[in-house]
């Protein structure tokens, strides 16, 4: 029962990184670049809005940017990182 419930929401995953735009694939790189170099799992909202592209970012946008970011066991959080 639990997989079927599952199910709908497995089906409907995140494409990979190469269907994204090539201006959020280098705002997740420059993410994950500042993660790195700050050797922490936790980045702000700032750091976020700082590497986005100057144009409209949808929500499947985000929502990529975030999937991503946690397949790398890094969080964005409120506050100082």
């Amino acid at each position: 029962m639990l997989a079927d419930a599952l199910r709908p929401a497995l089906a409907t995953s995140l494409p990979g990184q190469d269907a994204l735009a090539p201006d959020i694939r280098g705002a997740i790189a420059a993410l994950l670049a500042k993660a790195a170099a700050r050797r922490t799992r936790c980045l702000t909202y700032e750091d976020l809005e700082a590497s986005l592209p100057p144009r409209d970012v949808s929500a499947e946008d985000l929502e990529a940017i975030f999937w991503v970011l946690a397949e790398h066991g890094i969080e964005v959080e409120d506050g100082e990182s």
